[in-house]
């Protein structure tokens, strides 16, 4: 026997949308949890996931962080 809570699996008409990504458009942040865009709603399987794409995005993203932080020191040591 399998029970699942409603409220999990409930979700408001076009809600969807409004789920942010992972990858914020903000360089450098990144967001988990389970409001963020992944296949499971409000759930612990969707925080899990949420925080494995986070991590991916950030993997992804690792030379231009690298990058970015170096052009942030180089700029803080010329000021």
């Amino acid at each position: 026997m399998s029970v699942t809570c409603k409220v999990c699996l409930q979700d408001g008409p076009n809600c969807e949308p409004c789920r942010p990504l992972q990858r914020s458009p903000i360089e450098g942040f990144y967001l988990s949890g389970d409001y963020t865009k992944q296949k499971y709603l409000a759930s612990m399987e969707g925080a899990v996931l949420s925080g494995k794409l986070c991590a991916q995005a950030i993997v992804q993203d690792y030379e231009l962080l690298v990058a970015w932080g170096q052009r942030e020191l180089t700029e803080a040591t010329m000021s």
